[in-house]
């Protein structure tokens, strides 16, 4: 597996998650990029809570997705999960080759891992000379069980395409990151910025410093009991829940009655975890936060936390300075930008293979 840079002119991206399945495609433009395809298909409403992932259903979606978006592409990015995978950082003679370094890993891995090696795809990444002896370099190890990465590559096969790269997610944050152009002040290469991800079923938080992750969390939490809440409360199915949150079409209390409540607990629970950063991390302070996935898309919740919390907060767009095909409308693409960020990590991770 490679989860570290190693061009193409092409790049896909296919981001599964608890609640949908989506798709990007990237070209090369000169020094920028072009938006070529991009689709979202929603998953069963139970999809996320089964134990076992059904690789047959997420190739039928990922069908769909491609069928949509009219990609040709049969090579995509995938990513797992920051719970799917193990860090290590170990210290190795700064003389050793590549080939050296991961021979010694290889051999010496079941020290700093709970599976035998047979069990997992690791790969690493030489970081900084060792601050404690510089005739040592620190080298970033991280494994996922085969299981984990598989399940991915299967569902691909499946919908007839290959994987060229299994990425990390907070990794493809990072990608993602790289290229905004939001106003982050003069001094934003020294800031430390929070990318706060609200997704269908989970909340993470990517933190990040001189452009590099610095710290990651996530939380089971997200717009998908926002639509539960609604459901429940007015009796109605959870499709048209989900319909009539997107579209403002609700009862005239739902502001007050659901919608207010769900923000406040979303600002205390982000809170929460800037506190737990801040207080692991020597007392760092977040200079600025960024708004990522569906939830980013609330009325009002970027000034919301920014009044709450008392930190700059701007919603995500990480297409604000790409060129568009023909066919992409503008605004259907930037009402769903917070929520492909990570979707655009990998595919500009995709440039890399």
């Amino acid at each position: 597996m490679s989860w570290f840079n190693r061009t193409k002119k092409a790049s896909l991206s296919i981001d599964i998650s608890g609640a949908a399945i989506k798709l990007l495609e990237l070209t090369r433009t000169g020094s920028g990029f072009r938006v070529e395809h991009f689709s979202i298909i929603s998953l069963p409403n139970d999809f996320a809570s089964q134990k076992k992932i059904s690789s047959s259903i997420l190739a039928e979606n990922i069908k769909k997705a491609i069928k949509e978006s009219g990609s040709k592409l049969k090579q995509a990015v995938v990513a797992v999960s920051e719970a799917a995978i193990m860090t290590k950082t170990i210290s190795l003679p700064a003389s050793l080759k590549d080939d050296e370094i991961e021979e010694e890993l290889i051999m010496t891995a079941d020290q700093y891992l709970p599976y035998s090696l047979d069990d997992l795809y690791f790969d690493y990444e030489v970081q900084n000379t060792n601050k404690l002896n510089p005739d040592m370099v620190d080298v970033l190890l991280v494994a996922s069980r085969r299981e984990n990465v598989d399940e991915r590559i299967e569902a691909l096969s499946l919908a007839g395409l290959k994987a060229s790269i299994v990425d990390v997610e907070s990794y493809a944050m990072k990608n993602a990151f790289s290229i905004l152009t939001t106003p982050l002040s003069d001094k934003k290469d020294n800031q430390t910025i929070a990318v706060v991800d609200i997704g269908s079923t989970m909340t993470s938080l990517t933190v990040l410093y001189k452009g590099e992750v610095i710290h990651t969390s996530s939380q089971s939490f997200g717009g998908k009991q926002l639509t539960e809440e609604i459901q429940r409360h007015y009796n109605i199915s959870y499709e048209n829940a989900g319909l009539g949150k997107k579209t403002g079409n609700l009862p005239a209390n739902y502001i007050e009655v659901i919608l207010n409540p769900f923000q406040k607990l979303l600002i205390q629970k982000t809170q929460r975890a800037l506190q737990s950063f801040t207080s692991s991390s020597t007392n760092r302070t977040i200079d600025r936060i960024l708004l990522a996935g569906g939830g980013a898309s609330m009325t009002n919740i970027d000034q919301l936390l920014e009044s709450n919390l008392n930190i700059p907060v701007t919603v995500a767009n990480p297409f604000i300075n790409m060129s568009l095909s023909q066919h992409i409308s503008l605004q259907a693409l930037y009402q769903q930008a917070p929520s492909l960020m990570l979707t655009c990590g990998l595919a500009l991770r995709g440039f890399d293979a």
